[in-house]
């Protein structure tokens, strides 16, 4: 995959997709345990073949905060909705996730299973500066809280900078479907703040 076919999707967590995280369970107001996707973003992150299936389990890296996880995760039309499925995301930082916080999935463009998708969350508590920018200038982008900004894009080149793309090294190897995640919730000093 080459750079200029990566896209890097962002999405305003509404109430509803906070379900997906252990932290906010109790409380959620939906019951729903998915982020939500809109049909635009799952046509231009999937490839055609697994877009007219209805989306597909795909491997997935979720960092945050000292937080990491890789797993396969589903990305898949539940009746007319698009949703990023899996199990609970138990990192301790997402406690302090909220609606309109953002989450970010990089990938190849038309992924076909074939790469990992580097999934990320920027919070207006921990990172104000970058979540302001974010809001500043993708204002216009949003469509149904989600944009998708390709590379070659004066959006792409800035979201690079604090989100790079999977390192060659996590790139190779997909996890096996009942793999525990094995990088532990907190990496050597970091409190996770």
């Amino acid at each position: 995959m080459s750079r200029r076919d990566e896209i890097i999707v962002v999405r305003s967590l509404a109430e509803s997709d906070l379900g997906i995280f252990s932290a906010h369970r109790l409380s959620a107001t939906s019951k729903q345990r998915a982020i939500a996707l809109t049909t635009p973003v799952a046509r231009k992150l999937l490839s055609p073949r697994l877009y007219e299936n209805g989306g597909a389990v795909m491997d997935l890296i979720c960092v945050y905060g000292g937080y990491g996880n890789r797993e396969l995760r589903n990305i898949g039309k539940v009746g007319k909705n698009w949703r990023l499925g899996g199990r609970k995301i138990t990192a301790s930082a997402c406690a302090f996730l909220d609606s309109k916080d953002f989450v970010l999935l990089r990938s190849g463009a038309g992924n076909d299973g074939d790469h990992p998708i580097l999934m990320t969350f920027i919070g207006r508590q921990r990172e104000r500066l970058l979540h302001a920018g974010i809001v500043a200038s993708l204002a216009a982008e949003f469509r149904d809280s989600v944009a998708a900004v390709v590379a070659g894009s004066d959006a792409f080149v800035a979201l690079s900078a604090a989100f790079p793309s999977v390192p060659a090294d996590l790139a190779v190897g997909a996890p096996l479907a009942d793999d525990e995640p094995t990088v532990p919730e907190q990496t050597a000093g970091s409190n996770g703040r």
